[in-house]
Parts: C-alpha cells; sequence; structure tokens
C-alpha cells in the first residue's frame, strides 16, 4: 500500500499508484510511502477471487454441487475479504505513521 506524506502540511494520505505526485489538500509535492502487503492483503485476495468465482458461478447458473452451501461461501468470503482489507489498511496506516514520525 502507497501513503502520499506532504512536508507542507503534515497530511498522510493513501495513494493509488497511478495518482499524481502531489497533496490533495495544499498541492505540495508529497512524499511516497510503501508499505509491504501482509498475509491480510494476500487473504484479501485470495478471498476476493474464491468470492468473485462463485458469484460468477451464480449468474451463469453454473451448478458446483454445494446446494445452500455456495451462497454462505459466496458472501461469507466476500465479508471476510472486506475485514481482511480493513485489518491490512489499520496496519499500513499504522506503519506509514511511524515511517514519518508522526501519530495522528
Amino acid at each position: 500500500m502507497k501513503f502520499c506524506y506532504c512536508p507542507d502540511c503534515k497530511d498522510l494520505q493513501p495513494t493509488a499508484w497511478y495518482r499524481r505526485k502531489a497533496c490533495m489538500l495544499c498541492g505540495g509535492k508529497c512524499r511516497i510511502i510503501s508499505v509491504p502487503m501482509y498475509y491480510y492483503g494476500a487473504a484479501m485476495y485470495a478471498l476476493s477471487a474464491v468470492g468473485a468465482f462463485l458469484v460468477g458461478a451464480e449468474i451463469l447458473q453454473y451448478d458446483l454441487g454445494l446446494g445452500d452451501l455456495r451462497l454462505y461461501l459466496m458472501f461469507g468470503s466476500i465479508i471476510l475479504a472486506m475485514i481482511f482489507a480493513a485489518l491490512e489498511t489499520a496496519r499500513a496506516v499504522e506503519i506509514a505513521q511511524k515511517k514519518v514520525g508522526k501519530v495522528l
């Protein structure tokens, strides 16, 4: 995960890889801070892929032989992916704050 730290306004915000390297608040040049992905992020991507596969199978009305369990797996994997995404984001924010020496 990447963060944009602006030394002018002391703001720390998550950023996307395609976004410009400018602060969204003051427009000044920001420093990019990279935080490596933890196993929460890997679990998020894996559960999202499982959920997407099950949603696709449901849309195409493909019988996986799971019965009603397919619905529990589909919604459960998507909900767990969201939980792991929140955990990964919280962990990455904490690490980024430590890197800039600032606790918000």
